[in-house]
């Protein structure tokens, strides 16, 4: 049993966090790569592949709150969340291969079907990994130093596969497809063995005695009313949406737009998450020195002005765009582990509120908060190009210029500074009181 008194071992936090590297490998690919993949190496129509995404994640999300409330009330001798890491594995290694593995000649109940698979095994790796991360320790200190080292590793998982993409596109120039059908092969095989080494070297507390007692209809109404419940849900999505649209028309905008082949276009990606390593501790020192609210402020607010430049950057200025890339890339953990390690205190004070542990429940929330706006990100954004008339293969026509502008920067912006408003005046002093209450209880 880990102490909840002391600080955790770096080892064990090590093992713990291969598995958000798996988990930020895999959403990379599913939300960056995979609809490219679909409209372009495969020719499928480019709305339809919007609209595949966009529904499914909307129908997958409300699985979300079942599955939280589940693995809260799971009961067993490996703990509350182990299972449902491990029963994971078997569903994201499957459902990656098909989708992967596709071919020319595929429809869209294919895409349908098997991105709803792969969702479901990604709600179950997430929700159980997070929730497990957040019980690690009940000090509010210790806690945004479990979620900053799951930011690094996560980050490492995004740059590990990235870096996949742009050597295979050098390699196979012409085939579009090489690069994806790799990057499924190393999901196939590294997404079990994390899930194996957290679940042998690390052990999970065992809750406390009642905290898995049911909640009345009434407090679950209350549970979600909460303020800083509605808060963070709402900046959560606001920031998935922000770096989603830009991610959704990356490559597009890259290659056809800024005239970049696919390799420079890839590594100006790679050079993004390269650059999110330096943005995780930058932004946990901040935390600890002016809030996580606060921190989430500010670095929402100069992702929005990085995303404003990035509509207006010239074409073929690789080292001009790549710079404003990396600046972004500073702001890539914001969207993950404040508001995570923001809930973690949320939980806590919940807990001291109802007296049930809530913690894969309220996790659920920020799950379904990100899936939600990741899928209507791509669906909105593919919608909206293929309204316009926009055509996948030519994405150099000058006509394509304005739309691809705006969707890489002027909505991105829109929405992160929807996440300064939404973190002003959290209340994050009372909820630290309400965790610290909760650890000594």
């Amino acid at each position: 049993m880990v102490a909840e008194d002391r600080a955790i071992g770096r080892g064990t936090l090590a093992y713990f966090c291969v598995t958000a590297l798996a988990i930020q490998a895999f959403a990379t690919l599913i939300t960056v790569f995979l609809p490219e993949f679909y409209a372009n190496a495969l020719a499928l129509p480019v709305a339809a592949v919007g609209t595949a995404f966009m529904t499914v994640r909307v129908l997958d999300l409300m699985i979300d709150p079942l599955l939280g409330g589940l693995m809260d009330a799971t009961r067993s001798r490996w703990g509350r969340y182990r299972p449902w890491l491990a029963a994971s594995a078997p569903i994201l290694a499957l459902s990656t291969y098909m989708l992967f593995e596709a071919r020319p000649g595929v429809g869209m109940p294919y895409l349908w079907g098997w991105l709803f698979v792969a969702f479901l095994g990604f709600s179950m790796i997430v929700l159980s990994h997070l929730a497990w991360a957040a019980t690690l320790s009940s000090l509010p200190a210790e806690r945004t130093r479990v979620f900053a080292w799951w930011q690094v590793f996560a980050t490492s998982g995004q740059f590990s596969i990235l870096a996949v993409l742009p050597l295979v596109a050098r390699v196979h120039p012409n085939d579009p497809a090489a690069g994806m059908r790799a990057a499924g092969w190393v999901m196939i095989a590294f997404i079990p063995g994390a899930i194996l080494l957290a679940l042998t070297k690390v052990p999970e507390r065992r809750p406390t005695e009642g905290a898995q007692n049911a909640l009345a209809a009434v407090d679950y109404l209350r549970l979600f009313r909460q303020g800083p419940v509605v808060r963070l849900v709402l900046a959560d999505l606001l920031i998935a949406l922000s770096t989603g649209v830009a991610n959704a028309v990356a490559l597009f905008f890259y290659m056809g737009q800024l005239g970049f082949d696919r390799a420079s276009a890839s590594s100006l990606i790679l050079i993004a998450y390269a650059a999110a390593f330096a943005g995780t501790p930058l932004f946990a020192k901040l935390a600890d020195r002016v809030g996580k609210a606060r921190a989430l402020q500010i670095g929402a607010s100069l992702q929005a002005a990085l995303q404003l430049a990035m509509a207006a950057q010239p074409a073929q200025s690789f080292w001009l765009t790549a710079a404003n890339v990396a600046a972004l890339g500073l702001c890539i953990p914001i969207a993950w582990f404040l508001p995570r390690a923001m809930m973690a205190d949320v939980a806590d004070a919940t807990f001291a509120r109802f007296g049930v542990d809530r913690t894969g429940l309220l996790y659920a929330t920020l799950n379904g908060s990100m899936k939600l706006a990741l899928g209507l990100a791509v669906g909105l954004a593919f919608l909206l190009l293929g309204w316009l008339g926009f055509d996948p293969t030519q994405a150099d026509n000058p006509g394509s210029a304005g739309p691809l502008r705006i969707l890489i920067g002027v909505v991105p912006a829109v929405f992160s500074l929807g996440v300064v408003l939404c973190m002003a005046g959290y209340p994050e002093a009372a909820l630290r009181e309400a965790s610290r209450k909760a650890a000594v209880s």
